[in-house]
């Protein structure tokens, strides 16, 4: 296929001759109704401005020929965690880790007080590399670096921002570190979600802002009381771990609250457009709790599977559902898969086909609505993110095959590009942002501060 242009072009581009896939209308109420169809797709700054058979190049306009190869919506991460990119390959903790809370005490809360203001600036472009590369355009990420509040979510979008992804930010506050580095993380919310609203964006936007809670047993109920004050003067919703296994159940009931939903409900915290990941140790009354609420439940099944925290009864999530990866990477396709297989696992069910559909669209319905987008879909007036992939597909993409090419044949080393807002952010072969030394030596540093003696 030909493929001219370059890194930063940013409007004026048409490609002929697609294999188009997407799955939503571009009207913004519209059902999910995924399709395939071989189109030309015109695109002017951010937005495809025109979609069908056989255009016509304006003058000044580039063109690329793809020659059939399939087009897509870039794929959507509905809970990631930047911060934990160099967390890869770290060295395995010296006590053994038997339970959930062991992993986190031993994990996960040592390295986020790892993080200093350029590891955390530097976990987001690394992650953002890795993101982009499995086609990854949009990530709602859940940020926490102890040892560096103040300003992370600049450093994170920072990161962000230089490889090209959108973002929807937060930071995870949490009790903890005791009073005064909780207020320090509300802090940081509210500064964030203050700019993101003081600063509107021209155009499609590229990032959002919500407030971040780390697990509802982490935080005191004066916590909860500041955070819900916070949505209601800047008019958001919280994103939350929640569930995430029988913990946060547990210590709710040794300190003598609620269980974990029912307390976010008492503070008011249950809000429509909030998202909450996990759900393994949820109740059918929880769940008909969220669904009655407009709560967003986001599933992250390999994460479950590698902290051994459960199964989500995914079988009754609400219908605002979608798929997260927790940290572990960016690959969405990935995450699909490992869902669908694991629901199968013990027999056929309890994740059917159309529940694999129902989650995978369910991260575009998320951003919709979070981000007022048509997202999920490649006509005119749409954002302008999509993959292109490489030019051998060996079985044929049609709208009745779609779902199963997700689950059973697309890969990161399927994709060729990957545009964000009309303009090229990644290119298969291209170098990477930023050197290798520079990641490894800021990984090292951090894992030995966590204890790591090599």
């Amino acid at each position: 296929m030909s493929q001219k242009g370059t890194k930063n072009m940013g409007k004026g581009l048409l490609l002929k001759n697609c294999n188009v896939l997407d799955y939503f209308p571009a009207e913004m109420g519209a059902e999910a109704s995924p399709k395939v169809e071989k189109a030309d797709l015109r695109i002017d700054g951010e937005r495809i401005i025109e979609r069908g058979p056989d255009l016509q190049p304006l003058p000044g306009e580039e063109v690329q020929d793809l020659q059939g190869v399939t087009v897509m919506p870039g794929n959507i991460n509905g809970h990631g965690h930047m911060y934990s990119a160099l967390a890869a390959g770290m060295p395995l903790p010296k006590t053994p880790l038997e339970t959930f809370t062991d992993i986190l005490t031993e994990v996960w809360w040592p390295l986020d007080r790892s993080l200093d203001a350029e590891a955390t600036y530097l976990s987001a472009l690394a992650g953002s590399w890795d993101a982009v590369r499995c086609g990854t355009t949009l990530v709602f990420d859940h940020h926490a670096s102890l040892a560096a509040v103040g300003g992370s979510l600049d450093r994170i979008e920072k990161g962000m921002d230089e490889v090209g992804l959108r973002g929807c930010l937060c930071y995870e506050v949490t009790d903890r570190g005791g009073k005064g580095q909780r207020d320090i993380t509300l802090a940081e919310n509210e500064r964030y979600l203050q700019k993101i609203s003081d600063n509107p964006q021209s155009g499609v936007a590229r990032f959002k802002a919500m407030l971040g809670a780390h697990a509802s047993f982490t935080l005191e109920e004066r916590t909860l009381e500041l955070m819900e004050g916070i949505c209601s003067r800047m008019n958001t919703g919280i994103h939350i771990h929640l569930a995430e296994g029988t913990t946060d159940r547990e210590v709710s009931q040794d300190r003598g609250w609620p269980d974990p939903l029912d307390r976010l409900a008492n503070f008011g915290l249950v809000r429509p457009g909030s998202i909450f990941a996990h759900g393994v140790d949820l109740s059918p009354i929880d769940m008909q709790t969220l669904q009655d609420k407009g709560v967003w439940l986001v599933h992250c099944g390999r994460s479950n599977m590698n902290n051994g925290v459960g199964r989500a009864p995914v079988d009754r999530f609400p219908n605002n559902c979608g798929l997260g990866t927790d940290g572990l990477d960016d690959n969405l396709w990935g995450e699909l898969r490992t869902t669908y297989f694991r629901g199968n696992e013990g027999g056929r069910g309890p994740l059917s086909h159309r529940a694999a559909a129902q989650f995978w669209l369910g991260n575009y319905r998320m951003a919709r609505e979070i981000f007022g987008e048509p997202f999920g879909c490649l006509d005119a007036g749409a954002p302008a993110d999509f993959i292109i992939l490489e030019n051998f597909q060996k079985t044929p993409l049609t709208s009745d095959t779609w779902l199963s090419h997700l689950l059973f044949d697309f890969h990161p080393w399927d994709i060729h590009a990957v545009y964000v807002g009309g303009k090229r952010i990644y290119l298969n072969g291209e170098a990477p942002p930023v050197e290798a030394k520079l990641l490894q030596e800021t990984a090292a540093r951090m894992w030995k501060s966590m204890g790591w003696k090599s």
